[in-house]
């Protein structure tokens, strides 16, 4: 029976340890350092949802007064971690942007929105003009970041090639000559994800900042600063 019972007490400790193990590792994983960069030698597009008659559940007000509140989260940690940052003029519309950042030649481009649908849909989605790509790639970053806050569904990367049928194409994904990803965070006429992302402005805005410097990092090696 002693020995039984020690066994047992060693068990206990061996599986307490893991765990303690176990948090320890996510802990340390969230508080990665940010990758650095050299001063601007990246250049990415910054294009929060201009559209302010979307209006979402509550309090939530507008879906283009609530992106470019998260735009404001991301916007700095970027710019501090050496990226130069062109951010679209809310007053002008998705062809200009689009047409600014060709010009400018910019690495990357991210248009963040929230989503409307029903009143009961949930959920996170990405979308990329087509797969296969670094679109793809920056896309499935960007949803994983999100998911490590977020408590609702993962609705996976989509093609926006063919959005509006007969080959009429979700703009912002397709026109930019760079990788292009559009995030819808969550549903902002649900009740659930609109609270949530009220509550959440600073975390999503630095989870979606981490995403961006991690695909940038491993697109862009040689622009890291040493």
């Amino acid at each position: 029976m002693s020995s039984m019972k020690s066994l047992r007490n060693f068990t206990v400790a061996c599986l307490a340890l893991l765990c303690m193990s176990a948090a320890t590792f996510g802990q340390d994983a969230k508080e990665k350092p940010l990758p650095k960069f050299k001063q601007d030698a990246l250049k990415l597009w910054l294009s929060p949802s201009n559209q302010i008659h979307n209006i979402g559940f509550g309090e939530y007000k507008s879906e283009k007064e609530r992106m470019n509140e998260v735009a404001d989260v991301v916007e700095p940690i970027l710019k501090k971690q050496g990226i130069k940052v062109y951010r679209n003029d809310p007053e002008k519309g998705i062809r200009d942007y689009t047409n600014e950042a060709n010009k400018l030649g910019v690495d990357l481009y991210f248009a963040i929105h929230s989503n409307a649908a029903n009143g009961k849909a949930r959920g996170t989605e990405a979308w990329c003009h087509r797969k296969g790509g670094e679109g793809e790639r920056f896309a499935k970053r960007i949803l994983d970041s999100i998911m490590t806050i977020y408590n609702g569904p993962n609705r996976g990367v989509k093609e926006g090639y063919n959005r509006f049928g007969e080959g009429v194409p979700m703009h912002e994904p397709a026109a930019p000559k760079c990788a292009s990803v559009l995030v819808e965070i969550a549903f902002h006429d649900n009740k659930e994800d609109a609270t949530w992302i009220m509550e959440n402005i600073q975390p999503i805005g630095e989870a979606l900042a981490r995403a961006v410097l991690e695909h940038l990092a491993a697109e862009h090696p040689d622009a890291l600063e040493k």
